[in-house]
């Protein structure tokens, strides 16, 4: 039996360039990195050491503590149906209801005021209507092609209107001229 020695495929050939091409790169890389020091001791750990929760840790717990045990024993020698001490204290130091509504109703005057504002100023846009130059050009700007018999609206009327609007306004502008007016006043 006679073994017969095939090329290697393609797609092996192509492998083999791109990991050669890939190599050189990382080879550059690895020289470039600077070497490795290692201690002598590296394997050597430091001693355990206990660890404490500290002082602040003692501190709050003796806080909350002591101040249970002097609400408790101030409680017990009060009569019964008055405030402790802290309940007066807390009172002490926090504002009146009335305080709370002057406040809101002075908010409550001051939101009103700006939104009567807002609405004020977003009401007064530009006029919603655009005068026309040439309104007998707007109207019938589309070609005559492809118009079925009686589609086409009669509009004498409209422009009839403008021409009449824009009549009286170059009336007036004449008269502007004549007293010695700006032609834009």
């Amino acid at each position: 039996m006679y073994r017969t020695y095939s090329s290697p495929p393609i797609v092996s050939l192509h492998t083999m360039f791109f990991t050669r091409r890939s190599v050189a790169p990382a080879r550059q890389l690895l020289r470039n990195q600077p070497p490795r020091r290692f201690d002598s001791h590296a394997a050597h750990h430091a001693e355990p050491v206990n660890e404490s929760f500290g002082r602040s840790f003692y501190v709050t717990i003796g806080t909350f503590a002591s101040g249970y045990v002097l609400y408790r024993l101030h409680k017990s020698s009060q009569e019964p149906g008055s405030q402790s001490w802290i309940s007066n204290l807390i009172e002490k130091w926090t504002p009146s209801e009335k305080v709370f509504e002057q406040r809101n109703a002075l908010h409550t005057v001051a939101m009103e005021k700006a939104a009567h504002d807002r609405h004020l100023f977003l009401s007064q846009g530009p006029r919603a209507t655009i005068e026309l130059k040439q309104p007998e050009v707007s109207f019938n700007s589309s070609p005559p092609y492809n118009v079925p018999a009686g589609s086409a609206v009669d509009l004498s009327h409209v422009i009839t209107h403008y021409e009449h609007e824009n009549k009286e306004k170059e009336e007036a502008r004449v008269v502007r001229m004549k007293d010695g007016k700006s032609l834009y006043d």
